[in-house]
């Protein structure tokens, strides 16, 4: 259907997981042509709005039994990255492509999912698609003004948090050359400096694989967890740069096996704010080789 690429957006941003948003969009799809086959559609006069209704819908159930689960999640939760290897690679994933011209950068995918899932919905379907609010209200069963009054708090409330906006690109992807470089040699004072003094370290292993359970924070042990980090690698390891949701980030693998890491970066004029790296199996096995 030509409405997938919308439906695959709205999902990923709405639940943060690449294979979760994939799957449930099939399911959309498997039931929209069954009601298709027996013409039971006939009555819909927009089925883009239609779908984009039952998407949303589905999404919002899935969070809400997503957040029991999260309460015994070892560690902090990390979403799922969209990874660009290449512009010019073929063998893109679907999915990446789609969204990736008009990405939502892995920091503030993070900031959303604080929000609960209506006021996820409200302000991803307002702030990303630009619906209007009573699309929106008739997609999530609310009233205009009710969904107005979400998306100003919301809009208040983002405005107030540290700004989450990326550095000059060229600039980034100096900052990282020079953030690895000084890893990779064990240079603690260049390391340092390509860091803010409010520095944070979270990483998601989900309890499959070693991560730590609790944010990492201050210069100097963001620096000491870099290089032990650092010192484990060995030639097998393989470190190649990427984009993680529109901007600069690294992809870490072994030789002959599957990428094991991901980090991603939030700069700032200043320096790396924030570090993400996502170790957990299950939500890096829709990356390419």
């Amino acid at each position: 259907m030509c409405h997938r690429p919308l439906l695959l957006s709205i999902a990923y941003r709405m639940l943060g997981s690449v294979s979760d948003a994939e799957d449930l969009v099939q399911d959309v799809f498997f039931i929209a042509r069954k009601w298709e086959e027996n013409e039971e559609g006939d009555h819909v006069r927009n089925l883009k709005a239609y779908l984009c209704k039952v998407v949303t819908n589905r999404c919002l159930d899935f969070l809400k039994s997503a957040r029991k689960q999260r309460e015994v999640y070892v560690g902090p939760w990390l979403p799922e990255p969209l990874v660009q290897y290449d512009t010019n690679e073929s063998g893109q994933d679907p999915l990446q492509t789609i969204i990736l011209e008009d990405t939502i950068s892995y920091a503030f995918l993070i900031l959303l999912d604080q929000l609960t899932p209506v006021e996820r919905a409200v302000f991803i379907l307002r702030e990303a698609f630009d619906y209007d609010y009573r699309d929106i209200a008739d997609m999530i069963g609310k009233t205009e003004l009710g969904c107005r009054k979400i998306y100003s708090r919301l809009k208040r409330k983002i405005q107030a948090e540290p700004d989450t906006s990326q550095t000059d690109e060229a600039k980034s992807e100096e900052l990282v050359h020079r953030f690895l470089h000084a890893a990779s040699t064990g240079n603690m004072q260049a390391l340092v400096a390509t860091l803010t003094e409010d520095i944070t370290v979270y990483t998601d292993g989900g309890g499959k694989v070693h991560a730590a359970t609790h944010p990492i924070r201050t210069i100097p042990r963001v620096a000491a967890f870099v290089l032990g980090l650092s010192s484990k690698m060995d030639g097998q390891t393989r470190i190649r740069s990427a984009r993680i949701n529109g901007t600069i980030g690294l992809i870490i693998g072994s030789i002959g096996d599957r990428y094991n890491a991901v980090i991603s970066f939030q700069i700032e004029a200043d320096g790396i704010r924030n570090m993400y790296i996502l170790r957990n199996p299950d939500k890096l096995r829709h990356l390419n080789l």
